[in-house]
């Protein structure tokens, strides 16, 4: 690929942030990534965020802090979960599902992404309860991970869920960057049959919302290197021409503290924005440590 490795400095600088600075749940997740953790830290810190509904909250997406459950941290969760390698003997993803499972709403066909308890505690302003969410961010992503978890679905819904999933994204002329992921991330799950007749869709809805102009990385938009996570994607093809750049951008907006940051602020709740800017940037930080990692970039 021609491109010039992580120095050294900057493999250990991120590092260090990942050790000493990023959430627990972060910290162990890395560890059981890079240095051979146990599952079983990842899931002491991840209880910390179930609730008794099975449901996830208590701010394990960042971006808001109330304590109630809701769907979008549970799919949070649930693919932390999958990550380790939890099936479906495991208690936590039992209660997950099950709590996905009495949330949905059948006539919507999905799943609210947050719940009204989203306004009684600080979150960034787009969190206000009752956003325009397009269907697929969360529902997307919902349904894909009940089909990793399929023995704890029941088959008619699974199929309904599907069949109805499969038909939205056909019909779709226009979406966002975090619908898109959702599609993508469910587009991995599905039986390959659904996954094909979905396929060239997802390409232009890729196409559409990838922002391939490095003269925009710095804002905030979809990169290729969130979709293209690794050298075996297979939507690889359809961006190589913007990868090696989009590494190489990667690379030069690492801080001075070894981690990266996020390319957003809330717009209130200021004094609680610079704790989820941190916690952010453990996010995020494993996030590239992970994909520098997939592409062979890490120096030794």
């Amino acid at each position: 690929m021609g491109i010039q490795k992580i120095t050294k400095d900057q493999a250990l600088q991120a590092v260090k942030f990942m050790k000493e600075k990023a959430r627990p749940l972060e910290k162990a997740l890395y560890e059981f990534d890079f240095e051979d953790g146990s599952p079983d830290k990842v899931l002491e810190e991840l209880h910390a965020f179930q609730n008794e509904d099975g449901g996830f909250g208590n701010g394990l997406e960042p971006d808001f802090r109330c304590e109630a459950s809701s769907a979008l941290a549970t799919t949070i969760g649930l693919h932390h979960l999958s990550h380790i390698g939890a099936d479906d003997s495991n208690q936590m993803v039992e209660r997950a599902v099950h709590y996905m499972l009495q949330t949905f709403d059948e006539q919507q066909m999905g799943w609210e992404i947050v719940p009204k308890e989203v306004e009684t505690a600080p979150r960034a302003i787009w969190w206000n309860y009752g956003g325009d969410w397009p269907w697929g961010n969360p529902s997307a992503d919902v349904i894909g991970l009940l089909h990793h978890y399929r023995k704890l679905v029941p088959d008619d819904l699974l199929h309904k869920l599907t069949a109805f999933a499969v038909d939205y994204v056909c019909q779709l002329t226009a979406s966002d960057h975090h619908e898109i992921q959702c599609i993508v991330r469910m587009m991995d799950a599905l039986p390959e049959t659904e996954a094909n007749r979905i396929a060239g869709k997802v390409n232009e809805l890729l196409i559409a919302n990838v922002t391939t102009n490095p003269d925009k990385w710095s804002g905030y938009c979809l990169l290729p290197l969130q979709i293209v996570t690794s050298p075996e994607s297979p939507f690889a093809e359809l961006f190589k021409d913007s990868i090696p750049a989009n590494i190489e951008h990667l690379l030069s907006t690492q801080d001075e503290d070894g981690s990266w940051k996020p390319a957003w602020a809330w717009g209130q709740f200021e004094e609680e924005f610079q704790q989820a800017k941190m916690e952010w940037s453990g996010v995020l930080t494993l996030d590239h440590i992970r994909v520098l990692h997939a592409f062979g970039i890490l120096g030794s």
